[in-house]
């Protein structure tokens, strides 16, 4: 079976000068990508950039929220369907798990609220997954079971839709990226954590349970480099699809910046991932 190809639409804007957070922008550099027949579709982005009530938790410049015009989630089902390119998953708002793990119970309502807009507007969007980050990276004891109970909850009002937690870093005490992911019963793997951690290996025990794969690589002419890694992309890529025998989603998410000079450059690099 052959895997869909998609990319991330935040870090692609950069192939027409435009912003991450620039979601009209964006749409016309998918549009554009899509014309190349080199995806399948994309993976877009929910940025916290577009929520009104208050500017970013995590990796972001309150200039960028200060200055990025916002959007409810309707809005966006709304551009997104109007000629939009097909969109296979969904990336909810990166602050979810930094909201669900809050101390304040108000902070915890808005994670399940920004959590169940994000697997609506995925359903409405026809994505069969949504991607989210679950818990605050930085913080040292995680409520476990809570946080799954809310999780859980929250994705079970969307059958249709596969709520995949992501292997980000934590310093949860005892625990591991793939410690955690895999008390869920859906996965995306993304490769540059899995590396980090030195955890590749231990995913082939759950390939059953991952739906979309982050392949992150920097762009170097015509192919994709995965820096520092001791394992070259297309190696980590063969073994997941190959080896592991892998059918599902594989996303690629641009490293290290991309430029418009160098749109020709990507067509050929997103080709490579068919051969």
């Amino acid at each position: 079976m052959t895997n869909l190809i998609s990319v991330s639409s935040a870090p692609i804007a950069k192939l027409e000068d435009k912003k991450y957070y620039d979601l009209s922008g964006t749409l016309k550099v998918m549009k554009k990508v899509f014309r190349e027949s080199v995806v399948d579709g994309f993976e877009l982005q929910l940025e916290p950039e577009w929520d009104s009530e208050n500017p970013p938790l995590t990796d972001a410049q309150y200039a960028d929220w200060t200055k990025t015009p916002k959007y409810t989630s309707g809005e966006i089902l709304t551009m997104v369907k109007r000629g939009g390119p097909p969109i296979l998953s969904a990336h909810a708002n990166r602050d979810i798990g930094n909201y669900l793990c809050s101390d304040r119970e108000s902070d915890v309502e808005k994670g399940k609220r920004v959590m169940y807009e994000a697997l609506s507007l995925a359903d409405g969007l026809g994505a069969e997954v949504c991607v989210f980050h679950l818990w605050n990276t930085r913080k040292k004891r995680l409520n476990l079971s809570h946080l799954r109970d809310v999780f859980c909850n929250t994705a079970a009002q969307f059958p249709r839709v596969k709520a995949a937690v992501e292997n980000i870093p934590t310093h949860s005490e005892g625990h591991t990226p793939f410690s955690l992911v895999r008390l869920f019963d859906y996965i995306t793997l993304d490769l540059r954590w899995a590396v980090m951690y030195r955890e590749l290996n231990a995913f082939e025990s759950t390939i059953d349970r991952v739906v979309n794969v982050h392949l992150r690589g920097r762009l170097e002419r015509d192919r994709w480099v995965l820096d520092g890694s001791g394992i070259s992309f297309y190696e980590a890529l063969d073994r997941i699809r190959n080896e592991w025998d892998y059918s599902g989603l594989l996303t690629l998410e641009p490293e290290g910046g991309i430029q418009s000079s160098s749109f020709g450059n990507f067509v050929e690099a997103m080709r490579s991932l068919r051969t």
